[in-house]
């Protein structure tokens, strides 16, 4: 007799400790949604966006746009219409998984979800920057030249190409590099200085007028459709692959030449 009511109280107590468990994980996913993005089409009504978000983002943005565990808020700092729409225009976002790392890919939906996604993190009440006009006609290109190379090379490369941000023991770790601009839209390089992705610092309107803003852009589109004139690209890497070319080419060539020479003239 002993034994059974032993039995059933370790029976009561995993019950309940079950329960306990079940509530919980209840009352923690109420407000989430599924935790992958999915592909399937949403039909477009004034919702879409609403829907999209739903679907693919408030698993870890949450419901509101307040954040959890897995994902920042998207409402304070920064965040706003021209983040989100880096963010889903570079392919940055969604991710399937938190703990995979935000990196430049083709984008998940079209421009006219986009748009809507936007607008509707725009409307939960983020204070960041709107969505910039960028007018690079606007711009001087020599201007541009100058800002560039003064805010902009030291991370991105002075060819726009990218590069490393520091060392670490990883040298794959994406993190720890600049990404390449020579894929950026005008309109995502400008979102890009004002809203400060990843560790990139804010370049907001207190540091940039609407004139150099567009000066840079113009600036970027330039190295991006570069006149090389009288040689070959290489890259477009810089000093580096140049003198590589010329110890192998150079240095080798003439060290050939020499050999050449050299044999011709112990046969005499």
């Amino acid at each position: 007799m002993k034994l059974r009511c032993a039995r059933s109280g370790w029976a009561v107590k995993v019950l309940t400790a079950l329960g306990a468990i079940a509530l919980g994980g209840c009352a923690y996913t109420s407000n989430l949604t599924n935790p992958h993005p999915s592909q399937e089409p949403v039909a477009d009504t004034p919702e879409r966006g609403r829907v999209l978000y739903l679907r693919d983002c408030a698993w870890c943005h949450a419901a509101e746009g307040s954040g959890t565990g897995r994902g920042p808020d998207l409402i304070s700092d920064t965040n706003g219409a021209a983040f989100t729409d880096f963010m889903l225009s570079t392919g940055r976002m969604p991710i399937n998984d938190p703990s995979e790392p935000t990196r430049f890919s083709s984008p998940s939906y079209n421009p006219s979800e986009i748009e809507d996604l936007v607008a509707y993190v725009a409307s939960l009440g983020g204070d960041g920057p709107p969505i910039p006009v960028v007018d690079t006609q606007a711009g001087d290109l020599a201007l541009g030249l100058e800002l560039y190379q003064e805010n902009c090379a030291a991370c991105h490369s002075t060819t726009g190409v990218g590069g490393a941000l520091a060392a670490g023991p990883d040298p794959f770790d994406r993190s720890l590099i600049a990404p390449a601009l020579t894929q950026s839209t005008p309109v995502q390089i400008a979102e890009a200085m004002q809203v400060g992705p990843g560790t990139m610092p804010v370049f907001g309107r207190d540091t940039f007028s609407d004139t150099e803003v567009d000066s840079i852009v113009r600036y970027l589109g330039h190295l991006q459709r570069p006149d090389d004139r009288g040689g070959l690209p290489l890259g477009h890497v810089g000093p580096v692959t140049e003198g590589a070319i010329g110890w192998l080419v150079g240095v080798g060539g003439a060290l050939l030449i020499v050999r050449l020479i050299g044999t011709r003239v112990g046969e005499e």
